[in-house]
């Protein structure tokens, strides 16, 4: 027999047959009502998502705005900038197409690359920004100090070598002041590429635990033109001799960077590369004054005894031409050798309105050539009147003397300098060097001025990888006076560099 149950659900059964062939028919029909009510419904979300990210980015921009506004208005004279304060963006709980989002919230321009080795594009822009230094502890051994908080015993400085007896015997400094931060930039434009270079250093002050940052390299560049301040276009750079001592050789021209216009013309001649640079640089006279004849004079030295010879010149400041300097660049396969000379006016005035002036002018030959392998010559020779502040930047000599009638005679200096590099392996090398400077000084000058400096450099250096450098070297420096004195400095330097 079939319970309850059983009879229910066979009924129901025989009714849904019977009932079919008109129940498809609705069934479909309701089917087809909910797909077109579901397309309406995503519609109207994709055009609210894409209304909210409109609204968003008109958010943010007038936030933008408003920010600069109030940064633009000044408080008591100065600009009042104000720092930005995070937005706390909308969030939409809906799915946001690739599509969308690339046309509705641009992303921000990617860091890339730049046009020259080591640096990177500025977002935006098509400069390239590069920036590097190096940080460089120094040791040296002293047989004699220079004097307290002095130059002399942090770099070799020709004329604070002491004369005599005078000095403390086996002195040692430590010190991390040549240390350098740089920042350079190239932009490409219709008129050269634009180059800018900025270095500095910790030289700024002679105290041997003051570290003063010092202004080494400020300067642009378009296309030929170059503006601000480096190295003088009377210095061949590559020549100086590769040696762990900052103050360089004795015979080379000083390692003198100040502010100058110049226009490089490169050309070639016979298939091989040259260059004609031309340049107008900062004046500066040194003179030694005769204390007879102006003893206003505070800085003519008038009754000073002492062999120290930094204060017996004087600047007058009182120059009308910039210093005229032309240098031709020969740059073959093996090397490359210039030739430089320079035109520059010495003129002296006083408060009484004297005045006196004429034309000083110098050559120099210099180069490196390339011998065996890496190894290489470098040399440098020079003659010149009244070109002594190029030959040193440490008060050596002076550019010209004034006797007591009022005359003014030029200063003849010379000198040579000449070193060989020889590298023992990729990583190991040596250099040694000599140098020697002399000048004619008229016969009226104080006999306690210098007349001759020499100096000799050793070293070995040794460079496991790019970024680091360790040495040790041995110099000397000799200082001769007018009237035969003589002083010497030994030294022995060991130093660690790490480049960034």
């Amino acid at each position: 027999m079939m319970n309850n149950s059983n009879r229910i659900f066979l009924t129901l059964l025989l009714c849904s047959l019977s009932e079919a062939s008109w129940a498809k028919d609705d069934v479909q029909r309701l089917l087809k009502e909910m797909n077109a009510q579901l397309k309406d419904l995503k519609s109207q979300v994709t055009q609210s998502n894409a209304r909210i990210n409109e609204l968003e980015k008109e958010r943010l921009q007038y936030h933008v705005e408003q920010l600069q506004t109030v940064n633009k208005q000044e408080v008591n004279g100065k600009p009042n900038f104000v720092q930005p304060q995070p937005i706390n963006p909308v969030v939409v709980d809906v799915p946001v197409s690739s599509e969308n989002l690339s046309s509705k919230m641009p992303l921000p321009a990617a860091v890339t690359v730049g046009d020259v080795k080591g640096t990177f594009k500025i977002p935006g822009t098509e400069t390239s920004l590069g920036m590097g230094g190096y940080i460089k502890a120094d040791v040296l051994l002293n047989n004699v100090s220079a004097g307290r908080d002095r130059l002399g015993d942090q770099l070799f400085l020709p004329s604070q070598i002491p004369i005599g007896a005078a000095g403390e015997h086996s002195q040692v400094t430590f010190h991390a002041k040549e240390s350098r931060l740089w920042l350079k930039s190239f932009t490409p434009s219709s008129f050269g590429d634009i180059n800018t270079y900025v270095e500095i250093d910790f030289l700024g002050d002679a105290g041997t635990s003051t570290y003063t940052p010092r202004l080494r390299h400020a300067y642009g560049s378009m296309g030929n033109f170059l503006a601000g301040q480096t190295w003088t276009t009377f210095l061949n750079v590559s020549s100086l001799p590769d040696t762990l001592d900052a103050g360089g050789s004795s015979g080379a021209i000083g390692p003198l960077r100040q502010p100058l216009v110049r226009w490089t013309q490169p050309f070639s001649w016979a298939g091989t590369p040259m260059e004609l640079q031309m340049a107008l640089e900062t004046p500066r006279s040194r003179l030694w004054v005769d204390p007879r004849f102006d003893s206003s004079n505070a800085n003519a030295g008038a009754g000073a005894t002492s062999p120290n010879t930094d204060a017996y010149f004087t600047s007058p400041n009182a120059d009308r031409y910039p210093d005229l300097i032309a240098r031709i660049n020969f740059t073959p396969e093996w090397g490359n050798v210039s030739l430089a000379t320079i035109g520059r006016q010495i003129r002296y005035t006083n408060n009484s309105g004297f005045q006196q002036e004429t034309w000083g002018r110098a050559v120099n030959l210099s180069g490196k050539i390339t011998t065996t392998g890496l190894d290489n010559i470098r040399f440098m020779t020079h003659y010149g009147n009244g070109d002594a502040r190029y030959i040193t930047a440490s008060n050596t000599f002076a550019d010209a003397s004034l006797d007591m009638r009022g005359n003014l005679d030029l200063v003849t200096t010379y000198g040579a300098m000449f070193s060989y590099q020889h590298w023992w392996s990729k990583q190991w090398r040596s250099t040694a060097a000599y140098g020697l400077t002399q000048a004619d000084q008229a016969d009226y000058v104080n006999p306690v001025l210098n007349q001759q400096t020499q100096s000799v450099n050793a070293n070995l250096l040794w460079s496991p990888i790019n970024q680091a450098m360790f040495g040790v070297e041995y110099s000397y420096g000799n200082r001769e006076l007018i009237d035969g004195r003589n002083g010497n400095l030994q030294r022995l330097q060991f130093s660690a560099r790490y480049n960034f």
